[in-house]
C-alpha cells in the first residue's frame, strides 16, 4: 500500500531528488516557497533538505535508498516514518495561504538589534520592531537625537547586529 514518506537530502539536492525519482514514476511533493532575497525573487524548499515521496515501502524501498541526492529515509526504529496524507494536504494548504514572503521578514524578530546597511538611514542601528504588511518594509526604532524614533525601511537594508 502506497504512504507518503519523508526523505532527507544532501544540502540543495532537494529539486534533483525529486525529479529522479519523478522519472522512476513515483509521486513527489517538495514544498516551495517564493522568496525575495536582495531584490531577486526565486523559489526555494520550505523544508531544507527535506521533501515527500509516496511509494510502497514493500516494492520501491531499495531502488529510493539509492537515489542521487539522497541521505536517507525518514525512519523511526528503524522503520520508514508514514506521513499521513492530512499533513501533507495541510502543507500543501497553507502554503498556498503564504504566498509570497520575504525571507528577509523572518529573519528578524521584534527586539532584534539590527544596522541598516543603505538610505538616509544608512550607518544607524536600530531595533527592529515588527514587517509590514508589504513584505518588503519593517518599522525600526532608531535613537535619534535622544528619543526613540519608529523609522519605516526597507527589509533589504537590514542585517542582524550580534
Amino acid at each position: 500500500m502506497e504512504h507518503w514518506y519523508a526523505l532527507y537530502t544532501k544540502p540543495h539536492k532537494e529539486h534533483h531528488v525529486s525529479s529522479v525519482l519523478v522519472s522512476k514514476g513515483l509521486e513527489t511533493y517538495l514544498p516551495t516557497i517564493r522568496v525575495k532575497k536582495n531584490g531577486r525573487r526565486k523559489i526555494e524548499p520550505f523544508f531544507s533538505c527535506y521533501l515527500f515521496a509516496r511509494f510502497d515501502s514493500d516494492d520501491a524501498l531499495p531502488e529510493i535508498h539509492w537515489t542521487p541526492g539522497l541521505r536517507r529515509i525518514v525512519s523511526f526504529g528503524g522503520q520508514p516514518a508514514t506521513v499521513p496524507d492530512e499533513v501533507i494536504s495541510s502543507i500543501r494548504k497553507r502554503l498556498a495561504e503564504m504566498g509570497e514572503l520575504s525571507y528577509l521578514a523572518h529573519r528578524f524578530k521584534q527586539g532584534d538589534r539590527v544596522a541598516i546597511k543603505a538610505g538616509p538611514l544608512r550607518d544607524f542601528n536600530a531595533i527592529f520592531d515588527q514587517s509590514l504588511s508589504s513584505q518588503d518594509r519593517a518599522w525600526v526604532l532608531v535613537e535619534f537625537l535622544g528619543r526613540w524614533t519608529r523609522c519605516e525601511v526597507s527589509l533589504d537594508w537590514l542585517e542582524r547586529v550580534y
